[in-house]
């Protein structure tokens, strides 16, 4: 009885120790496949209206192309030879490259194309400043806040910094509700950008054709406009979106995305004239192979999640059956001990 005390014991002690192991088991295979990303997103959307400016000249009043449909490709891969760098292994950083590509459809014109480098911790998915991380050519970015492509394993129903590229900072994506889709439960988040004024440098408009384009459709802006040289026009970025997460992974399953970009004085109230307005989401008809896989990924974590309670609950059984035995063990032991004397 005494020697199967001890057994159980030592198996409940190791069945404990495996339950508080699981969960660093877990994020490390987590953090693996991170590591190991290889991507590609589809999205398909509308621009609303979109500044054509040859038409500038001929209808100032309004000079846009307008119901534009697009879609855009979005290919993001794990660099792992930048991971290989001492500066990434000091930092404990993942590297993403992700390119993106943006095509009209109706005439099969590339409209833009895009290429970041983030650097981030892989656990909870902050950027670091750090192994080459960059928007496009631009390595002069301050990054903070969420990486803008997979939120924190374990996503909060909180709000969370999330990085927004054109604005270059963080911005609140604001928890909202658990949504059942694509048979699992995911968190919706929602951003709500005000109009804001966008680092992009200015666009110099020559005086003699901003003159008439204020004229046309901000009047009482005429004022402004220098009698020669060139007027600068400053972005300004404002957004409502949406995005529908994994909590597990914190994959990204879908997004939602109603941006508008206009034109304004340096610090400006009003708008002049729209660069852009569009909006975009994931591709339907992609969206099911991707969450499919995203599910495989949350189901492996998940099983991980109900492992750990289980072997701590097994162990505390054992280990407290096991000192049972033991103590029944010795008393008998001295019982027998006092018979025979």
């Amino acid at each position: 009885m005494k020697v199967t005390g001890i057994i159980l014991v030592i198996l409940g002690v190791l069945a404990v120790i495996a339950g508080f192991v699981a969960p660093v088991v877990g994020v490390a295979a987590g953090v693996s496949a991170v590591n190991s990303t290889d991507s590609t997103t589809y999205g398909t959307g509308e621009l609303i209206k979109v500044l054509n400016t040859g038409k500038l000249v001929a209808s100032p009043e309004n000079p846009y192309d307008e119901n534009v449909p697009v879609s855009s490709v979005r290919v993001t891969k794990a660099d792992t030879a930048a991971m290989e760098q001492q500066d990434a292994k000091d930092q404990g950083a993942s590297i993403f490259v992700t390119d993106s590509t943006t095509t009209r459809d109706d005439t099969g014109e590339e409209l833009s194309v895009s290429e970041a480098t983030f650097a981030f911790n892989p656990a909870d998915s902050a950027l670091i400043n750090c192994c080459g991380a960059s928007l496009g050519d631009n390595t002069n970015v301050d990054f903070q806040g969420v990486m803008p492509l997979k939120f924190p394993f374990g996503s909060p129903q909180d709000t969370v910094q999330v990085f927004n590229t054109t604005l270059q900072a963080p911005v609140d994506t604001v928890y909202q509700e658990e949504v059942q889709k694509y048979d699992m439960t995911l968190y919706r988040y929602t951003q709500s950008i005000e109009p804001t004024q966008t680092p992009a440098p200015p666009t110099s408009v020559p005086a003699s054709l901003a003159k008439g384009l204020v004229g046309q459709l901000a009047p009482e802006l005429a004022d402004q406009v220098p009698a020669e040289g060139n007027l600068d026009l400053y972005e300004f970025y404002s957004a409502e979106n949406e995005f529908l997460v994994e909590p597990l992974t914190g994959q990204i399953v879908e997004g939602n995305l109603k941006e508008l970009t206009t034109f304004r004085l340096d610090g400006g109230t009003q708008d002049i004239v729209t660069k852009v307005e569009a909006v975009a989401g994931s591709d339907p008809a992609k969206a099911d192979e991707g969450a499919a896989e995203i599910k495989s990924s949350a189901d492996q974590l998940a099983l991980v999640g109900m492992a750990t309670p289980i072997l701590i609950g097994l162990g505390i059984v054992l280990l407290i059956i096991g000192i049972i035995l033991i103590v029944m063990g010795g008393r008998r032991k001295k019982a027998a001990q006092a018979a025979s004397a």
